[in-house]
């Protein structure tokens, strides 16, 4: 039996057959490990990029933040300022007739109604009285009598106070003189002093 070697179509064919395994072995153990090496690189440097870009909006609204808290302490301390510091009923008493008297009218009587505290938080309940309050709003109610240029003189003083506000006015005349502006009235009116905790 002669040896005979291989016809061209044969040698064609081993030769694509061996080209096919080459390419396949390159492409399996060299090309797709690169691949997806490239692949993971670049889903990590997106991920780097993300949290650069959320580390710089944090590092944005902390410079935020703070002045925003800078900008919240100075309106605090500004709002003590504007507010007395609480102070006991019988100060209170002497404000109110010192302004009574002060404007021509003559008090008869004070009455301390209630007594309410703003809190600190939200969280805070507004039926304690505690220092958790920032302000404590004490209401006040008082007789006098007067002629109405008095009383007058009497709203425009306290409009200009920051801390007491007039929340009931009434006023009735008492008798009947010549002038309305000499005529003498009973008047009631009801205050509300805020001041700011110790």
């Amino acid at each position: 039996m002669t040896k005979r070697g291989l016809s061209k179509r044969e040698r064609v064919l081993l030769f694509i057959t061996l080209l096919l395994l080459i390419i396949y072995l390159v492409v399996q153990f060299a090309i797709y490990p690169l691949f997806s090496r490239y692949v993971d690189g670049v889903q990590e440097r997106n991920q780097l990029i993300a949290e650069k870009a959320q580390v710089e909006t944090d590092i944005m609204n902390t410079a935020e933040i703070e002045v925003s808290n800078i900008v919240a302490i100075e309106k605090y301390e500004q709002i003590l300022q504007e507010y007395p510091r609480l102070i006991p009923n019988e100060e209170i008493d002497r404000i109110l007739t010192d302004l009574c008297i002060t404007n021509g009218l003559k008090p008869t009587a004070l009455r301390f109604t209630n007594s309410f505290g703003a809190p600190r938080s939200e969280n805070d309940s507004t039926d304690q009285q505690d220092d958790s309050y920032l302000f404590t709003v004490v209401v006040a109610t008082m007789n006098m009598t007067g002629n109405y240029s008095s009383l007058v003189e009497l709203v425009d003083d306290i409009t200009e106070m920051q801390f007491i506000h007039i929340t009931n006015l009434g006023y009735s005349i008492a008798n009947n003189n010549t002038t309305e502006e000499d005529e003498s009235a009973n008047i009631t009116m009801a205050f509300e002093l805020t001041f700011t905790n110790p």
